[in-house]
């Protein structure tokens, strides 16, 4: 079982800043898993690291998770924007303050 501490705790248990632990992290020193807790992702710091997996390959899985597809998105989002744009203009008129 993996044993997890937040970048704070891993900090004051060592005797460290905040700041050398987040380069330590960024860097690959410290082997780190982020969990979503209530609706924020959060870091933490693996104790021990022998369960689990190198950090290349959960940056590399994050990123295929977050992949944006973004012509999709600005096309989804450009649509709405049409739809919201129409029915204002349609309020508009129906209250006649063209």
């Amino acid at each position: 079982m993996q044993e997890l501490l937040s970048i704070q705790k891993y900090a004051s248990k060592h005797h460290i800043s905040t700041f050398s632990v987040i380069k330590k992290t960024m860097s690959g020193e410290l082997p780190t898993v982020v969990k979503e807790e209530n609706g924020k992702e959060v870091t933490y710091i693996v104790l021990n690291p022998s369960s689990v997996q190198p950090k290349n390959d959960l940056n590399s899985t994050a990123i295929e998770e977050f992949e944006i597809d973004y012509k999709k998105a600005y096309e989804d989002l450009n649509k709405e924007y049409l739809i919201l744009k129409t029915k204002y203009e349609r309020l508009l008129e129906l209250h006649g303050e063209n």
